[in-house]
């Protein structure tokens, strides 16, 4: 026997190694390519349109959560603390000095009322102008009022400190807004320097 055999059968043999190995991954890409090609019934159906694939629907402003009241603790810029009351609903009684608010359910708050409560008033929507809401109403910037501009029956948004068993009214914006959050300004007054802003 010569040495060429043996080396010729191992070239033999290494050739229909790699012939197979060829074989086998041209068959597997081509199955591949005949599944990517001929997608199912089901699949098709759910294909979104290119663009959309991360836009969720948004759900009808009704079906948003309405916040009602809320309590946190907050850290003022001095390092001291202090609790904050937020709140919306109904005026239950009102005079120069206080105010009760009582939300849909039934949390009822006795906020008092001094000189340095800023109270807010929201006109109601105007038809037409350049600042349309998506019905075409025009939003209204809200203008400065007193507590005499509030009374019983009326919607507001209230935010105060609470000290104990007593809470002072901080900010209360009164009228239209049945927009998202409390609509209380955090950051404008109840907030920058004093530590209340989140």
């Amino acid at each position: 026997m010569s040495v060429r055999e043996p080396l010729t059968f191992r070239k033999t043999l290494l050739a229909g190694a790699v012939v197979l190995a060829l074989t086998g991954t041209g068959v597997a890409f081509a199955w591949a390519a005949s599944e990517a090609a001929s997608p199912s019934p089901s699949s098709s159906q759910s294909q979104v349109a290119p663009g959309q694939e991360n836009r969720k629907a948004k759900p009808d402003k009704a079906q948003r959560p309405q916040h009602l009241h809320s309590e946190s603790v907050v850290k003022k810029a001095d390092g001291t603390f202090e609790t904050i009351l937020e709140q919306r609903g109904t005026v239950d009684a009102v005079s120069a000095t206080s105010i009760i608010v009582k939300s849909e359910d039934g949390y009822s708050q006795t906020y008092t009322v001094n000189a340095e409560t800023t109270i807010r008033q929201v006109p109601a929507a105007a038809a037409g102008g350049s600042s349309a809401t998506p019905n075409g109403a025009k939003r209204l910037k809200p203008a400065p009022g007193t507590i005499a501009d509030i009374a019983a029956g009326d919607i507001v948004r209230i935010s105060g400190v609470k000290n104990g068993d007593q809470v002072t009214a901080a900010r209360i914006v009164e009228g239209a807004g049945d927009g998202r959050g409390f609509g209380l300004g955090r950051g404008h007054g109840h907030g920058k320097g004093k530590g209340h802003a989140k």
